[in-house]
Formats: structure tokens, sequence, C-alpha cells
């Protein structure tokens, strides 16, 4: 598997499991909360698994998880900023 296709796959997956967990807090409190919420709990628990890779390996995928984590963070906190709008 390609590199740009492993890349792409770890951004949507991000993505969706972030969203899902916003949704998730959001009725535990409001939209921002919820967001960082996600944001924090999603990148702990995605770092801890990626330290299970294998040992040549780990540093690339903690660095993956960081940066797609980095990437979603601003979309949930517009999601976020939209829906205490409405």
């Amino acid at each position: 598997m390609s590199t740009l296709l492993v890349a792409l796959l770890a951004l949507s997956w991000t993505g969706l499991s972030l969203a899902i967990l916003a949704m998730a807090f959001r009725r535990i409190g409001p939209p921002r909360e919820a967001a960082w919420r996600a944001f924090g709990v999603g990148l702990f628990f995605n770092t801890l698994s990626a330290w299970f890779a294998a040992e040549d390996e780990r540093l690339p995928a903690t660095l993956l998880i960081i940066a797609c984590h980095l990437l979603v963070l601003p979309l949930l906190l517009a999601a976020a900023k939209r829906e205490r709008g409405a």
C-alpha cells in the first residue's frame, strides 16, 4: 500500500472517529468543549495504540496520528462554532 493511501485512510478515519466522539461528548457539554474533549481523547488513545507498532514504525505512526488530529481539529472547532451560533 502506498504511503499516500495510508495517510489518506488515517486522515479519514481520524475525521470520522473525532466527529462521532464530539457528537457523543455534545450530550454532556457545550459544542466547543465537546470538540476539545474528542480531540484529547482521540489523540491519547490513538497515540497509545501507535506504540504497539513495530519498534522502527512507532515514531512515524505517532507523527501521522498527531498530524491527522491537528488537521481535523480546526474543522471540529468550526463546526462547534457554527452549531453554537445556530
